[in-house]
């Protein structure tokens, strides 16, 4: 396996992802502003592309991925990489790992 070129932080927050044939809900097992792995009970076939929903703070409203390309696969989880994003939502993100890399 390659070296990743982001850190990933361990979280465990609300996701919903849907696609051409799927469309469910998971939990985010860990993030960083390039991508993130979910676990769910459906799980997303290798190079699928799905839009996601990520629920990075209570009070905040979701971020939104507009396409993400799943990359792995294994059991009841895969892995993401964010591939657009909107400006907004990807500085909201940021801002997020950015809060994580400091409480670690």
């Amino acid at each position: 396996m390659e070296g990743r070129k982001h850190t990933r932080f361990a979280v465990q927050l609300p996701v919903s992802f849907s696609g051409d044939q799927l469309s469910d809900g998971g939990t985010i097992l860990n993030l960083s502003a390039e991508g993130c792995a979910i676990t769910s009970d459906t799980v997303a076939g290798a190079a699928v592309y799905l839009q996601l929903t990520m629920q990075l703070r209570e009070r905040d409203e979701p971020v939104q991925v507009d396409l993400a390309a799943v990359r792995w696969v294994s059991a009841r989880r895969f892995g993401v990489e964010f591939i657009k994003i909107r400006a907004e939502e990807g500085e909201r993100l940021k801002q997020f790992v950015k809060a994580l890399e400091s409480t670690t």
